[in-house]
Order: C-alpha cells, then structure tokens, then sequence
C-alpha cells in the first residue's frame, strides 16, 4: 500500500494549505508525482519541497486559477513536465460570512469564480488529458454547505452546491473514458480557510472565534471539528484502485455535523 500510486501523477490545486495539503502529502506518501497549485508561492514551494522524495521531481505551479484560461495552461504544463495525469483535486477555494444584504458583487463573483468556475475549466482540461486507457479520477471539495442553505454564506452554499451537480455532469460526461468523479463534502474543518470564517462570524455575532470553535465542536456528534487530514483520508481513497466503482457521488465528512446543523 505504501507505492500503490508510484506510477500516477496527481494535480492537486490550493495545495499550499489546508486540505490541499494534506492531500498531496498523502499522496506522495503512497508514491504519487504531486503537481501542486496554489497562488501563494511561498507557502507552494515550501510544500513541494517538503513532500517526500519519489523517483520524479515534484512540480509546483504558481498560479492564480481565476482566469478561464488557467485551468488549460496548468494541465498543459504539467502534461509537458510530467508527460501523464492521473488524479486531479479540486481544493482550491474561499469562503466569506456576511449577512444576505451586506454580499458585495464583488465578493459574490470571487466565490463563484475560484470555487465553481476555475474548477469547471481545469476538470474539462484534465479530463481531455487523461489516459482512456488507464482512465483517472476526479475529486472536487464541495461542502456541507452546498447540501443546505446558509443564511451567512448564500454564495459559498451556491457555489458548493454547484461544484456537486457539475460532478455529476462531468461523471456523466467522462465515464466512457474510465474517469471516476466524486465530490466530498467536508463540514467544519481545522483549516486556514476556516480560521478566517471564524472571524468573520465573529464580527456578525459578536463571538469569539474560540466560541465557535467550541460550539461546533460541540455540536459535532463525535466531538470536535474535522482535521485536514480526515478530509485526505477520503480523496486519497476515491483516488485508489478500491474507488473504481464509484462515480459521481456526493460524500459527507463531517462527523455527523449535518445530522445537527
């Protein structure tokens, strides 16, 4: 198990933090080539550096993924460096709390932007890319937040909610070609991303992030919120061999937070 990727390349895009991350240690643990993505080059070369050591060099891309062209640019650069993909993770993403009528269009189009349409366009052109003949696999992060409505996050949910109907579609699209395409739909997890959620739940509150925290930890069933490394037990999984029946599916991975938000 532990070179059951040796021979697989897999893009991996927020890679420079969180569950981004995690994933593309696991990854490399097991053997895999890491082609990690991020637009925070310093932390993105500090990972690259620090993942283990496999029989190929692993690539970090600097890149901000919100032009429509980025997708195709980072796949066709990678193609070039590392001649195949196997796996690709769509990690990347923002999320902001703010009251309904406090959204900015701004803001509404950076979250739909990164979170839905950068990871449309990168999907397609990793798909293209892909090998038929060894096919591939496909893992979006969606979120609890896409499989409810949130009074404080309208365009996050929106956008996740989105990243899993597109899964959908994409596994529709690509099954012929051996591409499995999962979403996975994380509930609150002990990330960069959501230490700023935190905060700015606090500001509509009047909470502190400690309280948060704890609340929801607390209203976990299991007790705590997630780890980034939870998450990556399961995209390491949908990546895996055992995962080659499964397409198209929307997976929690909360400890049971959904059953009580």
């Amino acid at each position: 198990m532990a070179n059951d990727f040796a021979d697989r390349v897999a893009l991996i895009t927020g890679a420079a933090s969180g569950i981004g991350r995690a994933s593309a240690r696991q990854l490399a643990e097991r053997g895999a080539r890491i082609a990690a993505v991020d637009r925070n080059e310093a932390a993105l070369r500090e990972l690259v550096e620090s993942l283990p050591v496999t029989t190929a060099t692993h690539l970090a891309v600097v890149r901000d993924l919100r032009p429509a062209e980025s997708g195709s640019d980072v796949v066709a650069e990678v193609m070039m460096k590392a001649e195949r993909l196997d796996i690709l993770v769509n990690a990347a993403g923002v999320c902001h709390f703010n009251r309904m009528n406090t959204i900015t269009p701004e803001e509404w189009d950076e979250v739909l932007e990164i979170d839905l349409r950068s990871l449309f366009f990168i999907s397609v052109a990793a798909a293209e890319a892909m090998d038929p003949r060894r096919g591939g696999r496909i893992i979006n992060l969606g979120s609890n937040a896409g499989r409810k409505g949130r009074a404080l996050s309208a365009h996050y949910a929106a956008a996740k909610a989105g990243v899993a109907n597109l899964s959908e579609s994409l596994a529709l699209a690509y099954g012929s070609r051996n591409i499995c395409v999962n979403t996975v739909c994380p509930g609150p997890t002990d990330t960069p991303m959501w230490e700023g959620n935190f905060r700015e739940l606090g500001a509509i509150t009047g909470k502190s992030p400690e309280e948060f925290f704890d609340t929801w930890s607390k209203q976990t069933p299991l007790g705590r919120i997630g780890s980034p490394e939870d998450v990556a037990n399961l995209i390491t999984f949908l990546a895996s061999d055992s995962a080659a029946f499964i397409t198209g599916q929307e997976i929690n991975i909360c400890g049971g937070f959904m059953l009580t938000s």
